[in-house]
């Protein structure tokens, strides 16, 4: 069973990596839709806004709680993903609290301890109410890829991106369940890891980044390309062997994606990829990597 101290803090790291992510999902979906759409687009930020209010009150929960691993990762936020909120927001008119970004930057790890019954009862909460809003996620998600799948709504996300980051959306709530059943941390450091196929989740990225690069952007197009195909051949870290294998080729997509974002940023790149995603698909990458490496010590 799980005891009260890893329970907060393991909660607080899942969620301070999965809620960004979900929230940046919306963000992607909101500004993909047509003007006809604006409905649900509204609909999308509403979404967005309950998200941002949870991943707030995460970070407030957090300082000096966090394992040092983590925040060292980069996977919660980057050196660049304050520039990304904030040429994303300018060109696409989405509001992006920013100040919770800063307040992440500003976060410490583990210096004191905080296992007190006042917070154990916050995390509770804030999994529970973390629970309930991925779940509606999920719904209205798949909802719209019904209708765009069947041409009643036009969007510029592939559908095959939307059922991706339904899937990562579903894998979140599945950490909440087992969080809140007070699984081993065993259990959840597997799940972590083997719970979602994260070569998988990296080969799409790469699929992705080529179908949003412009067409005249060849050697980046022809590099995401060769990632694809290098990671549908990867198999599952089951083993020394395949946890090196899989950790290289991660740190080096990982490079592909941040000298990707820093091009975007400067505007040295033609695509359709937002600064943001960027940003994001770099910090999943990221997220891997330590996955992998925590086994690999």
């Amino acid at each position: 069973m799980l005891s009260r101290e890893n329970y907060i803090r393991h909660s607080l790291e899942i969620n301070l990596f999965f809620l960004r992510l979900v929230k940046e999902h919306v963000i992607l979906g909101a500004v993909s839709l047509p003007p006809r759409d604006i409905n649900i687009t509204y609909q999308l930020i509403g979404l967005k806004n309950n998200v941002e209010l949870l991943l707030d009150r995460a970070v407030q929960l957090s300082q000096g709680v966090i394992s040092d691993e983590v925040l060292s990762s980069d996977e919660l936020v980057t050196d660049l993903t304050l520039n990304t909120e904030w040429k994303t927001q300018l060109l696409t008119g989405i509001p992006i609290n920013m100040n919770i970004t800063k307040r992440e930057l500003a976060l410490r790890s583990k210096y004191r301890t905080r296992e007190n019954a006042n917070l154990f009862h916050e995390v509770c909460t804030l999994n529970r109410k973390a629970l309930y809003l991925m779940n509606t996620a999920i719904t209205f998600k798949e909802n719209l890829l019904t209708n765009i799948l069947n041409c009643r709504v036009f969007s510029y996300i592939y559908p095959s991106m939307l059922h991706h980051i339904i899937g990562e959306t579903k894998f979140f709530a599945k950490l909440l369940i087992k969080l809140e059943n007070r699984e081993d941390t065993d259990s959840i450091n597997k799940t972590l890891l083997t719970g979602i196929n994260w070569n998988r989740i990296m080969k799409e990225h790469s699929q992705f980044i080529r179908g949003y690069l412009d067409p005249s952007e060849v050697k980046l197009f022809e590099t995401a390309d060769v990632f694809a195909k290098e990671f549908d051949k990867l198999k599952p870290p089951t083993s020394p062997e395949t946890i090196e294998k899989d950790l290289n080729a991660v740190i080096n997509l990982k490079n592909f994606k941040k000298q990707g974002t820093e091009g975007i940023l400067a505007c040295k790149i033609k695509s359709l990829i937002s600064p943001l995603l960027a940003d994001h698909v770099t910090r999943e990458a990221n997220y891997y990597i330590r996955l992998l490496q925590s086994v690999n010590k």
